[in-house]
């Protein structure tokens, strides 16, 4: 009987064992996978490609278009993509791009708006936020950098100054007329341009192109960052889905075809995920709205005779489809009052230039503008001026007429996503991405990771072990925001 019970025992203590043995081992095995997945990857590379103005109706039905975009079309079809993208309030192109090499909002990383707000009684010089030193948060190219990885960017906004291994930022003088490319060689890596084009005289995309080819070619950068503009000017000038529009974005695909190309060439092709962005959607236009003739009008900007600002209490600070008022005082609780009625009354006119007004509370949710003390959003079909004179409202030109910069819940202003080579789920479609989680999906497949992104890496479009999934209970980064979108409507709600 002795001997009977110790066999039973040994034997419950066996098959014990081996129920514990799957756990443990698999367990191990997707602890293992995790760490291999946040260890730098030295022999993969990523490259970003951004069209500015991109909207997603180019790559998911080109063919109703009558558009030609055999490159795209083979990376979706062959990759994986989302059919749009929610972005980030201004959907305007420095605080977009600044979110996907972060993964975080504006309010968070600190590129609030292209443009630097300059008072109304100080100089207009028209500066954008093109230095690194302005940035808040960590980006792409310092976390990669830090774990060994090399980095490169071409025409990438917020990037002069830029701890980049090879960089040709983007930065203007807004004085030269007409602008060349005189500041861009001035903060790029010495001598990289001349070793890149040589003595050609290239011009826009087809330079930014050249530039790109070269850096693959001759450096074969971990992590590289592409910004191509010239859709989202002829966009600007013409409108979305015009014949110069489409012409264009079969320009772009052909500049697409060729980074693709360059890699190929270098031999990382095979090594190399493509990431095919854009930073915002489109909208037609036909006139303009100017909130600062309003606040002359009220006395909140004071103008002398000839119509240059002498003193102001309250100013706009435009962003296309959005604009942000500014206090001079921002304890100033009696001016931030009267701007509230000033607006809400002209938001209240039927097919007048304002959507709707959204206060402090709802521009925190957005993590939008920590300056503004509220933000106007332009009815369909307006834009906003900052003009100090002239009408409150008029036609917004024979050449403008398109913009961006809305709420990014509006379906014109989602972005575009594309995901092609060695990390993409072959095959895979999400119905809407967000701009938050393209700075930690590129992460993610060099396997490293935004400490304090917002966002988290695209899982559903990368195949298995290409990045760790969140857990259950950190869907995002350090503090995640419900979207912005009301499912049933498509409106933004508080």
């Amino acid at each position: 009987m002795k001997f009977k019970a110790n066999v039973i025992l040994i034997v419950s203590a066996l098959l014990l064992f081996a129920q514990l043995m799957p756990v443990t081992y698999g367990q191990r095995a997707a602890k293992a996978q995790e760490e291999q997945a946040q260890s730098p990857r030295r022999d993969s590379h990523v490259i970003m490609i951004s069209i500015d103005g991109l909207i997603p109706e180019y790559y998911t039905a080109p063919r109703a278009l009558g558009l030609r975009v055999p490159n795209m079309t083979r990376m979706k079809l062959n990759g994986a993509y989302a059919d749009g993208v929610e972005g980030v309030y201004p959907t305007v192109t420095y605080p977009s791009h600044t979110t996907m090499a972060t993964g975080v909002r504006p309010e968070a990383h600190g590129i609030v708006q292209n443009r630097v707000f300059e008072p109304p009684t100080e100089p207009q010089t028209k500066a954008w936020y093109w230095f690194a030193k302005s940035l808040k948060a960590e980006t792409l190219w310092t976390l990669a950098r830090k774990q060994g990885l090399s980095t490169a960017a071409v025409g990438w906004p917020v990037t002069a100054g830029a701890e980049i291994d090879y960089n040709v930022p983007e930065i203007w003088d807004p004085a030269e007329q007409p602008i060349t490319g005189k500041r861009m060689a001035e903060y790029a890596t010495p001598g990289l341009i001349k070793s890149a084009i040589g003595s050609r005289d290239l011009k826009g995309d087809d330079f930014r192109t050249a530039v790109s080819e070269f850096i693959i070619g001759a450096y074969k950068p971990n992590l590289m960052l592409i910004h191509l503009i010239e859709l989202d000017e002829v966009h600007h000038g013409f409108g979305p889905r015009t014949p110069q529009a489409l012409q264009t974005a079969e320009k772009e695909d052909a500049f697409i075809g060729r980074i693709v190309g360059a890699a190929e060439k270098a031999g990382i092709k095979d090594a190399t995920t493509f990431l095919i962005v854009s930073d915002h959607g489109f909208a037609a236009i036909e006139k303009k709205y100017a909130p600062n003739v309003r606040l002359v009008e009220e006395k909140l900007i004071t103008l002398d005779k000839s119509g240059k600002a002498t003193s102001w209490k309250a100013a706009a600070w435009p962003a296309g489809g959005s604009c942000a008022i500014v206090l001079h005082d921002p304890s100033d609780k009696e001016t931030a009052e009267k701007v509230v009625q000033i607006f809400s009354k002209t938001a209240r006119k039927e097919k007048g230039p304002l959507n709707r007004i959204l206060v402090r509370k709802e521009l925190d949710n957005l993590g939008a503008i920590p300056e503004a003390v509220l933000m106007l959003e332009a009815a369909s079909g307006y834009s906003f001026d900052d003009a100090l004179t002239g009408p409150e409202v008029q036609d917004s030109g024979a050449h403008y007429k398109g913009t961006h910069g809305y709420l990014p819940s509006r379906a014109e202003m989602r972005s575009s996503l594309i995901v092609f080579g060695q990390g993409a789920r072959t095959g895979a479609r999400l119905a809407l991405a967000r701009m938050i989680d393209i700075g930690p999906t590129a992460a993610g497949i060099l396997g490293l990771t935004l400490e304090d992104a917002e966002g988290r890496p695209i899982v559903e479009l990368l195949k298995d072990g290409v990045a760790p999934k969140p857990s259950p209970s950190k869907k995002g980064g350090k503090k995640t925001r419900p979207s912005n979108t009301d499912k049933s409507t498509g409106e933004a709600q508080p």
